[in-house]
């Protein structure tokens, strides 16, 4: 009995062995997938395209801006439109995405730049470093899907347009008040716009309204957020892309990675008969 027993402890480490290795395998696979793609070479191509052309761009003043800490630049306001031949990413799929500037202290590119596709967390850091304190870098990403999620879809105009750049960069730069809300205002350190131009535009008014239910308006999109940035080369704007996922949250497993844990389970089934 004891011999028996004995085996059958043996048979069962041999089986936890092998599961290790397979899940060792699919991870190992994983990661070498993501490694592959951590870049994405795009061209300008413009203002923001909802689909039915470029909307263009606003006319504002904000500071901070290149040129200045304190001192309005006038800039054109609104989305981006890039173009790549890389059609890997969920949100690069068709060749074409609208991008929005979440860097403020350098001028866009306007040719073909390769970015390095980053992630939330990615973003969070690089803002918990140039806003540090309350909110952090978490919490202002976070509240950025939140937006996306709350308002994104109804984006189509060059108003809307300017307004959602308008209300990212408040968000992104800008004190939050004592409810943790944002406010484009002409008096914010963190982030102000001019007055007539900006602030009391159509724009202005609406990315304040926006702005105002963040912590309240209902949910009308599902949004991941990608994080495109140069690095230490700081030469062009970084950017984000907003990509609508499957709703309630039920996450689709990419082709690839389906096949990936279907050829780990072949090397499972496959060692269990030939140790049987």
């Amino acid at each position: 009995m004891l011999s028996i027993h004995y085996k059958n402890v043996i048979e069962s480490i041999m089986q936890i062995k092998t599961i290790l290795a397979a899940m060792a395998f699919i991870g190992t696979s994983i990661a070498s997938q993501s490694s592959l793609s951590a870049v994405i070479t795009t061209t300008y191509a413009g203002s923001a395209n909802f689909g039915s052309g470029a909307v263009g761009y606003e006319s504002g003043a904000i500071a901070p801006n290149p040129n200045s800490n304190t001192n309005l630049v006038s800039v054109g306001i609104g989305g981006d439109s890039f173009t790549s031949t890389n059609h890997s990413y969920d949100f690069s799929s068709t060749g074409k995405f609208n991008v929005w500037c979440v860097d403020i202290y350098h001028w866009m590119v306007n040719g073909t730049v390769t970015y390095n596709v980053g992630s939330s967390s990615d973003l969070a850091t690089e803002l918990s470093m140039l806003r540090p304190g309350n909110p952090d870098g978490a919490t202002r990403v976070s509240q950025l899907v939140r937006l996306a999620n709350q308002v994104y879809d109804i984006v189509n105009t060059k108003t809307e347009s300017a307004a959602f750049q308008l209300a990212i960069w408040a968000i992104t730069y800008g004190t939050a008040d004592a409810s943790g809300l944002y406010h484009v205002n002409t008096t914010d350190p963190g982030f102000h716009v001019g007055s007539s131009t900006t602030v009391n535009s159509a724009f202005g008014t609406l990315a304040n309204q926006w702005l105002s239910h963040l912590n309240t308006a209902p949910t009308t999109g599902n949004y991941s957020l990608s994080y495109l940035h140069d690095g230490s080369k700081e030469f062009t704007q970084d950017v984000v892309v907003f990509t609508a996922q499957p709703n309630h949250g039920n996450l689709i497993p990419e082709p690839a990675m389906v096949a990936l844990f279907g050829l780990g389970f072949v090397a499972l089934g496959w060692n269990k008969r030939k140790t049987a």
